[in-house]
């Protein structure tokens, strides 16, 4: 297969799993660590193997995300540093460094740890019951995307954040305009800068929200951004509206590209989906191996302030670097049989949330709500078949199906 710098980068190559997974297992055997300049981007190193970008990761003092920290065509970045001066139009925990990502990530960080979500454990129960009944009251005939795996984490995010329910279309239109661009479907349609519209829309919606919370305090997330204190002081608008559109977007977006993306490979895995459905308690395990098989987070990237050498390749401070999880999450000498989806996987070390200071704060969430998800609907679905192909979109940096359609046979 003849990989060009373009196709490193290409949201349509990232739409087609087999396409994708043929080009990440080539750079793999051939250049792991590989120069690269396609064509409206801003070169970098594109790290393909799962110890490579461990190591990145572990090294958080010289591969930095300040100055770079997602693919962004050259225009954008043009277009975002002309607004803000910097080089995102957020400021939030994927694009801080230390000291400021640690005091920032301890806003947030009880709401996200086990034994906080234990409390939310019987929401989240009635939840994957509720979306598993609408699923049955279509007779089993459903876009599982636009009618379930949207809806769950979207509902779950509304509720810790404590926003009504009755935003939910907005929060999805505008999440998915600002994270998924390259998409048509998605997209927003206009002349001017859609992405900071789409952003500029969101700050307006927190700034009432946080406005309200400051007032009127309540036990939720909400509350703790707008009340929180960052050295001292209150913290800054730009800041707080920023960790709240972040928090909204990746912990839905990525939960649902990985239900989704789960529900898919159950289907085409009917094998496994019996073994879920005769062996329950190995749901757990079935949650690690959605999520490595799936690797819903495509890319990050960081920005070397040292001269660094990597498996033999000398990248020099100000170079970037782009990790491909994904391609990680399939290596050959991590993962036995890396392609095939085996929910019995043990000694399952994927990456999907990243790795070392910047692993998603979300995670223990995400695991609940897939568990709670999983165990519902392979207790009453027997059998799960798609009614035509699957639909991924069409995005480098976030992935997972965009529309699904399925037919369910309930148990009776």
């Amino acid at each position: 297969m003849h990989i060009s710098h373009n196709d490193v980068v290409d949201p349509v190559l990232y739409a087609d799993e087999a396409r994708l997974h043929q080009m990440l297992s080539e750079l793999r055997r051939r250049e792991p660590v590989r120069w690269t300049e396609p064509s409206n981007y801003r070169p970098f190193w594109a790290l393909t193997k799962h110890a490579d970008i461990m190591e990145v990761e572990r090294q958080s003092s010289i591969f930095l995300v300040g100055p770079r920290n997602r693919l962004k065509t050259i225009e954008e970045e043009e277009r975002v540093r002309a607004k803000t001066g910097g080089n995102a139009l957020m400021r939030t925990l994927p694009t801080m460094d230390d000291p400021d990502h640690r005091k920032y990530r301890n806003v947030t960080r009880r709401w996200f740890q086990p034994g906080s979500l234990k409390a939310l454990e019987p929401k989240l129960a009635a939840l994957a019951k509720e979306f598993v009944d609408l699923i049955q009251e279509t007779n089993g005939e459903i876009d599982f995307v636009k009618k379930v795996s949207v809806w769950l984490p979207l509902r779950v995010i509304m509720l810790i954040l404590g926003m009504p329910d009755e935003d939910g279309e907005m929060m999805h239109r505008l999440t998915g305009q600002l994270f998924s661009p390259d998409d048509p479907d998605i997209a927003r349609q206009t002349e001017g800068h859609a992405i900071a519209e789409a952003g500029a829309e969101l700050f307006a919606y927190y700034k009432d929200l946080l406005e309200d919370r400051r007032k009127n305090p309540r036990d939720d997330l909400a509350s703790e951004i707008a009340n929180a204190k960052i050295d001292a002081a209150p913290i800054a608008d730009h800041e707080a509206l920023s960790y709240c559109v972040s928090i909204m977007a990746a912990g839905h977006e990525t939960t649902a590209g990985a239900i989704a993306g789960g529900v898919h490979a159950l289907s085409a895995n009917p094998e496994q989906f019996r073994l879920l459905r005769s062996s329950p308690e190995v749901v757990t395990r079935a949650v690690e191996e959605v999520l490595r098989y799936v690797s819903p987070v495509r890319t990050f990237i960081r920005v070397a302030v040292d001269d660094y050498e990597l498996r033999g390749k000398k990248i020099e401070a100000g170079q970037s670097v782009m990790m491909i999880y994904p391609s990680a999450n399939r290596d050959e000498e991590i993962f036995e049989d890396p392609h095939a989806f085996n929910i019995q996987r043990a000694n399952n070390e994927h990456i999907a949330f990243g790795f070392g200071p910047h692993v998603c704060i979300g995670l223990a969430l995400a695991r609940l709500e897939m568990k709670h998800f999983l165990k519902e609907f392979a207790a009453r679905v027997e059998r799960v078949e798609l009614t035509q192909p699957a639909a991924w979109v069409k995005n480098n940096f976030l992935g997972g199906p965009k529309s699904m359609r399925v037919k369910c046979a309930f148990v009776t």
